[in-house]
Formats: structure tokens, C-alpha cells, sequence
């Protein structure tokens, strides 16, 4: 019922407004890692309040992230004149900068389609909204940001440059006859990534070689994150037989510097042994000594993974430890790098992350490593910014 009292307001906005409706169509995709890979999807009907196709694309370091659908003319072109804000050295749209946020909008059927560039702005109603005054009061607070509400309509903005609204282009909100807002309140978030909200233990068993290859690409990929009191934090331990105590890394060992993390890591973690590889006993000493709120872990706010890195199928029992730790709510996954000589476990790894999807075969420690991680922290610490964020100033 909420949903068709905010289709028939929207109707009659348009109607108010001479508009008319249309059936407009849109392609739609979410985070896809490329126009071509986008533009394989279908189009979407558009609902009777969105006249426009929006395409949205967000660059970090070499990587992009294009989404696309409907909007409504006004939010997505309000959206695309943030292109030219200021943000760092340039705009929030660049070419010269690590991270780029690009908004592009069009008005005809699936004119979204194919799109490597910004295309005019579409034609936006002058006419004021004016919404009725029987909600409930929005937040007296907003985080890094201000509310104006004026005549059952209220306006959003971001005031700090480093934080954006989510969802993109919320930038208002309105109150129907109904007596429910149109929108839920937004929020103001920095982009993830890179500021990705999680506190994950990495656990290593690897032999000297391939400990060598993961060094280096450990180094990359510590600069595609933020790391941060706000954003993301890493602990780690090698293991064999054992774990090796003398190589953990906690939450609080590097005052929140992803470089001295990668010093760390190549100072502390060590090689496996040719003993027996005990993952299980591994992620107990992970859940039992590592992920601890005096060590540096945060609150339960913040999403928590373990991640593991081998080249070897265990000998003791993974199941056990592994259900205990999901249990307490920890996301697990398993890297498993594939070498000559060993052919894994597929059920043993599926006890460990309980998930298929978090299971990550790698032939070497390249792409293949780094881009279903990245992936997936897009996928499950990106997805909603407003819930993934601390909103508590004196952590920032």
C-alpha cells in the first residue's frame, strides 16, 4: 500500500505539472566492472515518476564501477552537477585523480545504452514540490551534513567534501498525504570504496615462494583501501602445526597506517613448515585471541571477516571452529592457491566459509587474487552505506 500511495502521489506531482506520462525505458546494472558487461543486461520499465536514464560510473585507481537505471530528471541531473564540485586537486568528476565519481543523465528509451561519456542534461520542472505536514519530524541530526525542511518538503546536503549522500541523488524528500515520507532518510557516507567499514583477520599458510608473490601484491592492495578509524582495519597471523604467535598483527598495532601494515606483515608473518596444516586450530586462536575489542577490534556496528590464505588442504577439523565463528557473525572466506601437487578438499572448504561464494580458487597472486576480493567487498560492505558507517564524530 506504501508503495502505490507514493506511485499515485507521483502521478499527481507530474499531472500538476503538465507533465505526462511515459513509458520510459532504461538499461539497468549495478556495479558492473565495465560499460560492455552493463550494457548486457536488460531494460527496465521505468515507474510513471522517472523521466529520466541515469548513468553512474565510479572510478578508483584502475578499477570502475558503472550502474545505471531509472531516475527522476530532477535528482539525476542535480546529481550531475555535482560532477564539476570541487573535491582534492580537481572535481569529483576527473581524469586526474585516484577516485572519481561521474554522473550522466538522458531522456529517451534506453538512450543509456552505450554510454563512455556524459550526455546533455535532461530537462528539469521549475515548479516548486510542495508536499503535505503530517509526517514525522525528520532527525534533528545529520551527520556531516544539513537538513532544510520547508512546506512538507525536506533537502538534503553533505557539508564535509570527503562524504557524499547515499543513496545517490536523495537529496530530497517528500511528505505525502498519506502521512509517510517518499523516501527513508539518507545519509551522508564517504564512497566505498575505498572507505569500505569492516575489521577482517587474514590467516596465512603459504610456502616460501608463493609467501614471496603474496608480499608484493599485499603491498598493491593495501593502496586500493582506505584504512581508518571510519573505513577498514586488518590483523593477521601465519600458521602451520600451530599458530605462530610471534607473527600476529592486531587491529591496534599500526595507528591506522596501511603502509606500516604492509611492514609489518612482511616483518612478522613467516613461511609454513612442513608440518601438519591445522586451519581449524588456527581460526580458533583467531576468534579466541585476535578479535578483541582491547586489542584494537571495534564494535559491533562494524562487519567482521576472516580471511584465509593457503596452499594446503588442513589436517585437523575446520568445521567446528569455522561454524563457531560464523556463529558469532564473522563473514569467512578461503583464498585457496592453486599449485601442482595439491588437489583440494571442496567439501572441507565449503565447512570452512559455509558459503560457495566465498570460496576463491587463485592460479597466482595477480588479478586473480585481487579482483573477486574486491568484488566482494563492494558486494557486501558497499552495499548500503548508511547502515555500513560510523556516524559517531568522535571517531572521525
Amino acid at each position: 500500500m506504501k508503495f502505490l500511495a507514493v506511485v499515485l502521489l507521483s502521478l499527481a506531482v507530474l499531472l500538476c505539472f503538465g507533465g505526462s506520462v511515459s513509458p520510459l525505458k532504461c538499461i539497468t546494472c549495478h556495479g558492473a566492472s565495465s560499460f560492455e558487461e552493463c550494457d548486457q543486461n536488460d531494460e527496465q520499465q521505468c515507474q510513471v515518476n522517472q523521466n529520466a536514464c541515469e548513468t553512474v560510473v565510479r572510478r578508483y585507481m584502475d578499477k570502475i564501477y558503472v550502474t545505471k537505471g531509472c531516475k527522476q530528471a530532477m535528482s539525476c541531473n542535480n546529481n550531475q552537477q555535482q560532477n564539476n564540485r570541487p573535491s582534492g586537486k580537481s572535481t569529483q568528476c576527473n581524469v586526474d585523480q585516484v577516485n572519481s565519481f561521474c554522473t550522466c543523465c538522458c531522456d529517451g528509451d534506453s538512450c543509456n545504452a552505450e554510454i563512455d561519456n556524459c550526455p546533455s542534461t535532461v530537462s528539469v520542472p521549475t515548479s516548486p514540490i510542495v508536499g503535505h505536514d503530517n509526517c514525522q519530524a525528520p532527525p534533528t541530526r545529520f551527520p556531516h551534513g544539513n537538513i532544510n525542511c520547508e512546506n512538507g518538503v525536506c533537502k538534503y546536503q553533505c557539508t564535509d567534501e570527503t562524504y557524499e549522500l547515499w543513496p545517490v541523488g536523495r537529496d530530497q524528500n517528500v511528505c505525502g498525504a498519506d502521512g509517510n515520507w517518499q523516501y527513508d532518510t539518507p545519509c551522508c557516507a564517504r564512497p566505498c570504496p575505498p572507505y569500505a567499514l569492516y575489521d577482517d583477520v587474514s590467516l596465512y599458510h603459504l610456502k616460501s615462494g608463493i609467501f614471496e608473490e603474496m608480499f608484493s601484491v599485499l603491498s598493491e592492495l593495501m593502496k586500493s583501501i582506505h584504512v581508518g578509524p571510519d573505513s577498514s582495519l586488518a590483523a593477521a597471523l601465519s600458521y602451520g602445526s600451530e599458530p605462530h604467535v610471534a607473527s600476529v598483527i592486531n587491529f591496534n598495532d599500526y595507528e591506522y597506517n596501511g603502509t606500516l601494515y604492509s611492514q609489518l606483515a612482511r616483518k612478522r608473518l613467516q613461511a609454513a613448515d612442513q608440518g601438519p596444516v591445522n586451519t581449524g586450530a588456527a581460526i580458533q586462536f583467531a576468534v579466541d585471541n585476535i578479535l578483541k575489542s582491547e586489542l584494537g577490534m571495534r564494535d559491533n556496528r562494524v562487519p567482521k571477516s576472516i580471511s584465509i590464505v593457503i596452499d594446503s588442504n588442513s589436517d585437523d577439523d575446520v568445521k567446528t571452529a569455522a561454524e563457531n565463528a560464523r556463529s558469532l557473525g564473522y563473514l569467512v572466506y578461503v583464498y585457496a592457491y592453486v599449485r601442482e601437487g595439491v588437489v583440494y578438499d571442496d567439501q572441507q572448504l565449503l565447512d570452512i566459509t559455509g558459503d560457495p561464494k566465498h570460496i576463491f580458487k587463485i592460479g597466482e597472486f595477480t588479478e586473480d587474487f585481487t579482483a573477486p576480493w574486491m568484488q566482494d567487498m563492494v558486494d557486501h560492505f558497499c552495499s548500503d552505506p548508511c547502515v555500513h558507517v560510523l556516524h559517531d564524530d568522535n571517531l572521525l
